[in-house]
């Protein structure tokens, strides 16, 4: 089983291929397609 991964910034996110899925309280949630599936990842703006 894989981590969650968290970036500490929109940019970073968005520079390693993930878009915005849908905004939390403390920043966005944010996905990406691989070969298996959707991959989501928390990023964190406070």
């Amino acid at each position: 089983m894989t981590g969650l991964l968290v970036f500490k910034s929109l940019a970073d996110a968005l520079r390693a291929g993930f878009q915005i899925y849908d905004r939390t309280q403390d920043g966005y949630l944010v996905r990406t397609k691989t070969p298996t599936g959707w991959a989501m990842a928390l990023v964190t703006c406070r």
